[in-house]
């Protein structure tokens, strides 16, 4: 029985490792999206990718390894599907408190990781909607008429420029 447990207690350890590098990504593309460094960003979300594949394939690992234990230990399903939750709460109590302390953590992580994610999206959108309008704003100048000293209305853009100050740290 030993050997299952410690199977899954280093597939849960390494998959909290998966998660804690995605959620360090995270961290970094909201400084990224601050800076307005897309170059940057663009290269962190290129690494994020190839960890989430990771991640879903040790989750698919870990899933099969559940059900491996259904299996060979005979525990009794009650339904056609096997969740973590329901794997957990039917184990021995010795195992059961040892892997669910991994569980809680890798509950927790990916909370955090899904926390940071709705964050970064949120800037992302605040920052386009930003950019969205200093554009709208331009060209609305643009088509704006202005008066020279010759009395003759002349659109603003062929012979004056309006001046905006963008906010770049916004």
């Amino acid at each position: 029985m030993l050997d299952w447990v410690e199977s899954l207690r280093s597939l849960f350890t390494t998959e909290i490792d998966c998660y804690k590098r995605l959620l360090e990504l995270e961290g970094k593309k909201r400084a990224a999206i601050h800076v307005a460094d897309g170059k940057t960003l663009e290269s962190l979300v290129k690494e994020s990718y190839h960890i989430m594949v990771e991640a879903s394939e040790l989750e698919r690992i870990r899933m099969k390894t559940i059900e491996d234990v259904y299996e060979k230990e005979k525990f009794q399903k009650d339904e056609s599907s096997i969740t973590l939750t329901h794997f957990l709460n039917h184990m021995d109590r010795e195992s059961n408190f040892k892997l669910k302390t991994f569980a809680l953590e890798l509950k927790k992580v990916v909370s955090d990781l899904k926390d940071a994610i709705i964050t970064n999206e949120k800037l992302l959108k605040t920052r386009k909607e930003f950019l969205q309008a200093t554009v709208d704003s331009l060209q609305e100048l643009s088509r704006e008429k202005v008066y020279t000293s010759h009395k003759q209305p002349t659109r603003r853009g062929q012979s004056q420029k309006g001046a905006i100050i963008l906010n770049a740290t916004a």
